[in-house]
């Protein structure tokens, strides 16, 4: 365990959800028992909470539902633990960046009601574990967090509805990644209540140009342009091999804290290689349409190896000015993690020859070799 962590649990994100949204995903998507306390506490918070969202959403959101972006976005965009946390967390340290926090996340509607968000950001440091539990990434109310948890509070469009109800992962990806058999009236209540987040976000953490970090849209570039013709992205990837073994622990460990639904390993192991497959062929597909000068693309690697050039890079490709100016707070965030560990890894040679087989066009593609770290274990 690390020097001073602070234990807690985890509740699924359905704690500030819309009743819409409630009935939605409990009317389509069986609880195991073995949850139903889980699920009877997630849906009392809600209730407790409801008094609070009606109030937002009536006298406070509509400050915030128009008006056009100063700055071009930025999303970074990349498969789950390819690093995408880590270099938002970086990008965060330039004062100029606005960001979802990680009680906007899940309590998107008790953001600037006062006594709501007293209570609710109360409980919350209290029950929220220091770290995470799949790769011991600081977590804290008011941090950086990806906002797919808060994209289906109000209309039910988000991928992270699988954390809840892992069984249906592949529907959740198709219908919120995909948008596939929804109605052009849902996909623009979801364009609005993401206008409507970015906006908050940019309110409550004070920054000029929101930066998300948020791995779906990896596969919604199309659906972005669609609202911000001039969003810039930043696609980071990483070794596929290493994203397979630190995904299928990623998703073991965090798994059993959000769950209201069982699921056989085998059916999971099947989904993060599925899930791989679909997102990355969106990706390449769909990243040629970015106008030039508003994509770059950096490795994982190269970000570890050497911080400061790909962050120069990011700024002098997508034109961002403020990198000067921040470089110096980056660098103390980065001088302050150094202590931080990485999860190790084991693997058969049958796992490798899988990986190899399903996920080899995207290690052609980036040109990735087996890793060298790599520790081989008898069958």
């Amino acid at each position: 365990m690390m020097k001073n962590e602070k234990k807690g649990f985890l509740l699924p994100p359905a704690v500030g959800y819309s009743f819409q949204v409630i009935v939605y995903l409990f009317a389509n998507h069986l609880v195991s028992f073995r949850f139903l306390l889980r699920t009877i506490i997630t849906l009392l918070i809600n209730v407790i909470n409801w008094p609070f969202r009606v109030y937002e959403k009536l006298f406070i959101n509509k400050k915030y539902k128009s008006g056009e972006l100063e700055k071009a976005p930025i999303f970074i965009i990349g498969h789950w633990r390819s690093g995408t946390t880590h270099l938002h967390n970086i990008l965060c340290q330039d004062k100029q960046m606005a960001y979802v926090s990680t009680f906007q996340s899940v309590f998107p509607d008790t953001l600037f009601n006062k006594l709501g968000r007293f209570i609710f950001e109360g409980f919350a440091r209290i029950l929220i574990p220091g770290t995470r539990k799949g790769d011991n990434v600081q977590l804290g109310t008011g941090l950086p967090q990806e906002e797919e948890f808060a994209l289906g509070d109000k209309t039910p469009i988000s991928f992270y509805y699988f954390w809840m109800f892992p069984r249906s992962i592949h529907t959740f990806f198709q219908r919120c990644v995909r948008f596939a058999g929804v109605k052009e009236t849902a996909v623009d209540a979801w364009k609005s209540d993401y206008r409507l987040m970015i906006n908050k976000a940019l309110k409550d953490s004070g920054g000029q140009r929101f930066l998300s970090k948020n791995p779906p849209n990896t596969g919604r570039i199309e659906k972005i342009l669609e609202m911000f013709p001039n969003a810039k992205f930043i696609h980071i990837h990483r070794n596929p091999v290493e994203v397979f073994l630190s995904t299928q622990n990623f998703f073991n460990k965090m798994l059993p804290h959000l769950q209201l639904q069982t699921i056989d390993a085998e059916l999971l192991t099947k989904a993060i290689f599925d899930l791989y497959k679909d997102i990355m062929h969106d990706y390449l597909e769909q990243s040629p349409k970015v106008p030039k000068g508003q994509l770059v693309e950096i490795s994982f690697e190269a970000l570890e190896k050497n911080p400061q050039l790909s962050i120069k890079t990011i700024y002098e490709e997508l034109n961002v000015s403020g990198y000067e100016k921040s470089i110096a707070f980056m660098e103390s965030y980065l001088d302050s993690k150094k202590s931080y560990q990485k999860n190790t890894h084991q693997m058969t040679r049958e796992l490798l020859a899988k990986i190899q087989s399903e996920w080899g066009f995207a290690m052609k593609h980036w040109s990735y070799d087996i890793p060298a770290n790599i520790e081989f274990i008898d069958e």
